[in-house]
């Protein structure tokens, strides 16, 4: 008997354990009777543009995938005081999400974003959505102040 598990299994029971574990990580292996959903993952990067500012906005905001049930949060910043100067989310390179839809699942490609500004109102950068017309088309949403342009990569 070990003293950590309370019943020694062996060597081919830990081993089955392991397998099974990394089955259910990798979504083979069902979860249940309603079964492990699948994973895909969105390839994405974010520009904040704002013409009237000097130096890299400020954004916060959402932008979202919108499916017709719901919407899939892809990057999000709240209005803090300390909100990172960017002009570009992730700074180099692309950001990965997993998701639990195809893409043939998406609707529209929606961003409200508004910039943090000292010395007046808030900008907005972007209110509103597109049409959904595929990866590798940058997706170019515009605000009373700004835009935000999208860019999907790939989703699969």
């Amino acid at each position: 008997m070990s003293t950590e598990a309370g019943m020694d299994v062996g060597w081919s029971g830990k081993a089955a354990a392991v397998a099974a574990a990394g089955l259910l990580l990798t979504g083979v292996v069902s979860a249940g009777s309603a079964g492990a959903v699948p994973q895909t993952r969105v390839m994405f990067s974010l520009e904040f543009a704002n013409a009237g500012e000097s130096g890299d906005p400020e954004p916060y905001g959402a932008v979202v995938l919108r499916l017709s049930d719901r919407d899939r949060l892809l990057w999000r910043q709240g209005p803090a005081e300390d909100i990172p100067s960017q002009w570009r989310y992730p700074a180099t390179g692309f950001a990965v999400e997993e998701v639990e839809f195809p893409e043939d699942a998406v609707n529209e490609v929606c961003a409200y974003v508004r910039e943090r500004d000292e010395d007046s109102d808030d900008d907005q950068l972007a209110a509103g959505c597109l049409p959904y017309r595929g990866h590798y088309e940058p997706y170019v949403i515009e605000g009373q102040d700004g835009q935000v342009t999208v860019n999907i990569y790939g989703i699969g």
